[in-house]
């Protein structure tokens, strides 16, 4: 059960880290557009303190949702600091978030298939 809790205390902390990270490459203030950037983390976030039955289900597809999000860094990071005048760089913060909460779907699919209905 400890180990249960110092997992959803992490992936809160470094979801939180990330989603700071990933919404101030496209500058800070609150406002709609960061609020889609940042809705795979707030899921993350939200699936762990989400008490269920099947809690594994909540930690693996809150996990795939942080690693998700730390592998979005890395383009997120690349537009931002994109210093040519092609301003197609920038699709890449309408397109990542569905993207990771297409990938979430995809590992939930699966965890749940594999877990089974009893």
């Amino acid at each position: 059960m400890k180990e249960v809790n110092l997992m959803r205390k992490m992936i809160i902390l470094f979801s939180l880290a990330i989603m700071l990270a990933t919404i101030g490459t496209s500058g800070f203030g609150l406002n709609w557009f960061q609020i889609y950037i940042a809705a795979p983390l707030l899921l993350s976030i939200l699936l762990v303190l989400v008490k269920t039955k099947n809690s594994k289900l909540n930690l693996i597809v809150s996990s795939a949702g942080l690693f998700s999000g730390i592998l979005a860094l890395v383009p997120y990071y690349s537009s931002y600091t994109y210093t040519g005048s092609d301003g197609q760089s920038a699709l890449i913060y309408a397109v990542m978030p569905f993207y990771q909460l297409a990938f979430m779907l995809v590992v939930a699919a699966i965890t749940w298939h594999i877990t089974g209905q009893k």
